[in-house]
């Protein structure tokens, strides 16, 4: 079964990647076994602005792992998150998986404000689906990660968890046809709100702890602006992934044994209740 909004948006920029077509065959095949959302919301008028809630059975207090998926801002949809539902619902985690709206539709600041609006949704409704606002990690992959780390810059969240994400956006005198020019060529107005679409040059100011992964082999951009960021923020922690693509660090999230979810626990546990 498929999900209303886990379909590729009619204004979605398609990409001729066999790397992107194989990673979205994954996920999909990966998601078409997991649970179905336990809701569908949307926390805006638009399209784009929609969210699935994954909660566990009885739910009470938990945690929440607000994530947004990748796609360059110009493609995406949920249901590229729903294989993640599982192994967080395993850790006693609540899953929201966020979608936002795509470029060039809407250029930015339209996927910022999108990612603050929903995680003041989130922390509106968390007690609705059995979590606990005060706990709310955002995280996101790729361009997700970028918005997540936004969030956690000017949001009220308890920490950033960012896969893969490219933290500058300045990419200079570069071809708009290039990897790197399609955030000029889609996403942003004007070549000069690179600076402002550029969660490193915040960094510094970062209130709550980030969690940092990327892939030995990922994206250039994205393991130079990884590394910067790391340096960047006063409390973080990072993890490049041996022989790993910039999506193999998603994908890896399918195992519910990998570390990061060991480290998201951390992140979220009640001092009290782990002893600490």
């Amino acid at each position: 079964m498929t999900p209303a909004g886990h379909r590729d948006d009619p204004d979605a920029v398609p990409s001729a990647s066999p790397a992107v077509a194989a990673y979205v065959a994954r996920t999909g095949a990966l998601g078409d076994a997991g649970p179905l959302p336990d809701a569908q919301l949307p926390y805006g008028d638009d399209r784009g602005q929609r969210l699935d809630v994954y909660a566990p059975s009885r739910a009470r207090g938990l945690p929440v792992l607000l994530f947004f998926h990748g796609g360059a801002w110009i493609s995406g949809h949920r249901g590229w998150l729903r294989f993640m539902a599982a192994p967080v619902l395993a850790h006693d985690i609540i899953l929201v998986a966020a979608t936002y709206r795509l470029a060039p539709r809407c250029r930015w600041p339209a996927q910022y404000d999108d990612a603050l609006a929903a995680l003041a949704f989130v922390r509106r409704h968390a007690e609705e689906w059995g979590g606990d606002p005060a706990r709310i990690v955002v995280g996101g992959h790729s361009a997700g990660g970028q918005l997540a780390a936004f969030a956690a810059l000017d949001g009220e969240a308890a920490a950033c968890f960012a896969v893969s994400a490219p933290f500058d956006l300045r990419h200079g005198d570069v071809a708009t046809e290039s990897d790197a020019g399609r955030v000029y060529r889609f996403l942003l107005p004007e070549r000069r709100d690179d600076s402002a679409a550029s969660p490193l040059l915040r960094g510094a100011d970062a209130r709550v702890p980030f969690d940092l992964v990327w892939g030995e082999h990922d994206l250039p951009h994205v393991r130079a602006s990884g590394a910067a960021m790391a340096a960047a923020l006063p409390v973080v922690q990072h993890r490049v992934m041996s022989g790993a693509s910039h999506f193999d660090t998603h994908l890896a999230l399918a195992d519910p044994d990998d570390d990061w979810y060991a480290r998201l626990s951390a992140a979220v546990r009640i001092p009290e209740l782990a002893g600490g």
